[in-house]
């Protein structure tokens, strides 16, 4: 039980140890999430302070994105913690690892590794065998040292080897790099497998066939229970010409961070509407909408709010802005046809009565795109009877209505073709209005006329062919309408006159004020004679003042029924006495009427 309490606290504790670690990098923050406006975009660089980069849009590794659309950007970067394996660059020498290859010596001209399944610690190649080719190391400055083998007959040799001692459950990252010290055919090049206490990590690695060529072989371990680490590199068997070169091992654990930004674009619009064309003696209206509430909406014309009557061609640009403030705008084009032409003249030639020879005409002047069109319509403004010219003849009375077209454009006027020597209607009467039964005399003061045709409004009519004046009389109560038509031929006009039947007035109602008033109540409280009241009869307003022998009011009142009860406006009753009364009324015909006098209170 101790040593299992021993090992969880050894596992917390290297975990801490590794959790410290990365808490020295800086914390990975690309800021808040953004909204742009549309048209704008927004540059997002790699912080400083991590050892490697990787975006998940466009860029990738590169130190900084621009954004131009709606996205989800996502930034992860790394950092490594120191190199666990001791001479992993080999800039110390012939130390720090285990290999079953001899380190070179042989006596020949072409160099110590002229021998198979030897190695040397060397800053080029071609140094330790002239067949080698002139080889630089991985990214040191100036060029350092390298492990350069030439490649054993014997597989499954260990080219190199090294125990590190390593936490528990923890993630680390081993990296080598790799190449051919001579351009070499693909079965002569060197096949290699990594291992991990024993185990192979990752798939089995060969460099280029290229020398010179540095390839990095990279794999991530968890180390599961373990708390040490033998790294083995082994070489098998291709042919005699497996040469190759190792640099820069590495095996150490990464601190990972990845921040996230959502870079959204103002779903704020705004439309101006559709372009407009219409002619010069037309008007419309542009009017812009918005998908958000209360747009404030200017226009480059210098008026605000989203109408504007458009008074000259061109483009009228509307601008507002959103509710996260970007600056809107949208723009229609405005296009007012010119009409420079018109009418000159629109006329009439009067027509006989009882024949139809009037004729309407009109004159135009400027400058018309192809021919103009003329429309003739009428007589009145539902006639269905049209012409298509400049002159209509053969008419008769009434009203005539041109259309001139031309462009898609059109000018409407009017004319009055007027009958020659029509009639014109006059009446009158004497009295019109009063009380039936009334006697009205109708003077009949026409022109013009051959026949006259009269209807009384009452039910009788009559028909004479003079000027004649007429009489009726009217009985009832009411409003009767007289018309006279005056005939002439086919022409005719008419007047009216109205008459009045008032009722009679209705005699006067003598209302008893005052005169059945008592003048004495006793207010206590039996139900007898509790009240001062007035008879009253056909009276619909009455306005009544009481007040003491120092005339002080101590009761009003205007309702009917009226009554006191010998108290005063707060409700007190009031003391014995005297008390003096002042009326003023009207009866049903608004006759008035008024009054005073005195009543005794008693209790």
């Amino acid at each position: 039980m101790k040593k299992k309490l021993l090992g969880i606290f050894i596992v917390v504790l290297n975990w801490n140890t590794v959790k410290s670690q990365c808490e020295q990098y800086p914390v990975l923050n690309l800021g808040n999430d953004t909204i742009l406006c549309h048209g704008t975009s927004i540059t997002y660089i790699v912080p400083g302070g991590y050892d490697s980069h990787n975006w998940n849009i466009g860029a990738g590794n590169q130190p900084s994105v621009t954004i131009t659309s709606p996205t989800t950007l996502i930034l992860n970067v790394a950092n490594s913690t120191p190199n666990l394996v001791v001479n992993g660059d080999f800039e110390a020498g012939d130390n720090g690892f285990t290999t079953g290859y001899t380190y070179g010596n042989s006596p020949a001209i072409g160099g110590i590794l002229w021998n198979e399944g030897t190695y040397a610690i060397t800053t080029n190649p071609h140094i330790v065998h002239n067949n080698f080719s002139n080889c630089s190391d991985v990214g040191t400055s100036p060029p350092g040292n390298m492990m350069v083998v030439n490649g054993s007959n014997t597989p499954n040799t260990t080219v190199w080897s090294q125990t590190i001692t390593i936490d528990p459950n923890t993630n680390y990252s081993f990296s080598a790099w790799v190449t051919s010290v001579q351009n070499i055919n693909l079965s002569d090049v060197a096949i290699l497998q990594f291992f991990i206490n024993g185990i192979q990590i990752g798939p089995i690695f060969s460099p280029t066939l290229l020398a010179c060529d540095w390839q990095q072989f990279s794999q991530t371990w968890n180390s599961g229970a373990n708390t040490s680490a033998t790294i083995s590199i082994i070489a098998q068997v291709s042919s005699g010409n497996n040469d190759f070169a190792l640099d820069n091992i590495t095996f150490n654990t990464i601190c990972p961070q990845s921040d996230t930004v959502v870079i959204s674009f103002d779903p704020s619009q705004i439309n101006a509407g559709p372009n407009l064309t219409f002619c010069e003696n037309e008007s419309d209206t542009i009017q812009a909408t918005a998908n958000f509430p209360n747009p404030n909406f200017t226009w480059n014309t210098g008026q605000a709010g989203p109408v504007v009557i458009p008074a000259t061609s061109g483009s009228y640009i509307v601008s507002a802005v959103s509710p996260t403030g970007c600056n809107l705008k949208d723009t229609v084009l405005v296009n007012i046809k010119a009409m420079p032409w018109n009418f000159d003249t629109v006329a009439a030639v009067p027509t006989s009565c009882g024949t139809n020879n009037g004729v309407v005409y009109t004159l135009v002047s400027g400058t018309f795109i192809g021919q103009p069109q003329y429309t003739w319509s009428g007589p009145g403004p539902n006639s269905p009877n049209q012409i298509n010219a400049s002159v209509w003849q053969n008419l008769g009375a009434g009203w005539y209505y041109i259309t001139l077209t031309n462009n898609g454009c059109t000018r409407k006027d009017s004319v009055l073709v007027t009958p020659l020597n029509s009639p014109v209607a006059e009446v009158s009467a004497n009295p019109d209005t009063g009380y039936g039964p009334l006697s009205v005399n109708l003077t009949n003061s026409s022109s013009n006329g051959v026949t006259y045709d009269w209807f009384f409004g009452n039910g009788n009519t009559a028909i004479v062919n003079d000027l004649s004046s007429q009489n009726q009389v009217y009985d009832s109560v009411g409003t009767y309408l007289v018309t006279l038509v005056v005939i002439n031929g086919n022409c005719t006009d008419t007047a009216t006159v109205l008459i009045t039947v008032i009722p009679p007035p209705i005699p006067p109602v003598t209302v008893p004020v005052g005169l059945e008033v008592p003048n004495i109540f006793t207010p206590n409280g039996d139900h007898v004679n509790d009240v001062f009241t007035f008879e009253l009869l056909n009276i619909k307003e009455l306005d009544v003042t009481i007040v003491n022998r120092w005339g002080n009011p101590v009761y009003t009142s205007n309702s009917i029924p009226f009554g006191w009860d010998g108290k005063d406006a707060s409700g007190n009753l009031v003391a014995d006495g005297v008390y003096f009364y002042k009326y003023t009324a009207k009866g049903q015909q608004d006759e008035p009427f008024e009054g005073q006098g005195f009543v005794q209170l008693v209790k």
